[in-house]
């Protein structure tokens, strides 16, 4: 059992795997729930690219992660237990759960960067409507910003630079003056 002992070396490495499983859902298979949050009707919410097999393949690195995760439990049951080292696999539900919870997790926290950012779009809409001075409907105003933050993450997207758009977006304070007056005088 060469492979047994070999993994007092191995005992952190799905730890760095882990990470590695967030940064696949946070920036890899998000489209899979913006896709289910535009179903829902929610407006912001913008699929610029989805491959149908990221919600196969979100099953699949989570069922190694847990296998792989399982390679500590094992270690331990070899070195300090006399029980069968398979019994080890015991714990691949725990890590299922996590990683479900890890997914969850992640692509909420995508989601929201891509919301905040069609708010600063939808007021940038607001405000140029104000400014103009047209009296526009809700509806109006919010389609324009919906047509807007599409086209500027088709081209950011076009650009390779995607994820960087996505996050000045989301990350600026920068507000219209109009409504930086409307809340300092109210």
């Amino acid at each position: 059992m060469q492979i047994l002992e070999s993994l007092d070396y191995w005992f952190w490495v799905p730890v760095l795997f882990w990470v590695g499983l967030f940064f696949w859902f946070y920036r890899v298979s998000y489209p899979i729930y913006l896709k289910k949050q535009m179903k829902k009707g929610k407006k912001w919410a913008v699929v610029l690219k989805y491959r149908p097999y990221w919600k196969f393949l979100d099953l699949v690195f989570t069922l190694l992660m847990s296998a792989i995760s399982a390679l500590p439990a094992i270690w331990a049951l070899f070195r300090w237990t006399s029980l069968p080292w398979f019994y080890g696999f015991a714990v691949s539900p725990l890590f299922i759960v996590v990683g479900a919870v890890l997914c969850r997790v992640a692509k909420k926290k995508a989601a929201g960067l891509f919301q905040s950012a069609y708010f600063l779009e939808y007021r940038r809409a607001h405000y140029e409507s104000d400014l103009k001075g047209k009296m526009q409907s809700e509806a109006d105003i919010n389609n324009r910003a919906i047509w807007s933050f599409t086209k500027k993450l088709r081209n950011a997207e076009a650009h390779g630079c995607l994820w960087k758009y996505v996050n000045a977006m989301a990350k600026t304070k920068k507000i219209p003056p109009d409504v930086l007056a409307e809340v300092q005088y109210v």
